[in-house]
């Protein structure tokens, strides 16, 4: 990571450019703003907007929805 981190206990801090990079695939910050909507974490520092590396991860993998499995349909004999 280029941009500079600030360690926090059980997390990381990484610059919102950094973030939208390594843990939104390149995502536009546009896109991560209307996440925050969402409840994607942040915080400002010094007029900077960082993100928790560890808690963005954890929301984004909350997010992943699995789709249930339909009953099967018996067959008539």
């Amino acid at each position: 990571m280029s941009d500079v981190c600030i360690e926090i206990p059980g997390d990381v801090l990484v610059s919102d450019a950094e973030f939208c990079r390594a843990v939104l695939a390149g995502a536009n910050r546009r896109t991560a703003k209307r996440y925050e909507r969402e409840g994607l974490p942040f915080v400002m520092v010094a007029g900077k907007k960082y993100r928790p590396l560890a808690q963005g991860r954890a929301w984004l993998a909350s997010r992943i929805k699995v789709r249930s499995a339909s009953p099967r349909r018996r067959r008539a004999s």
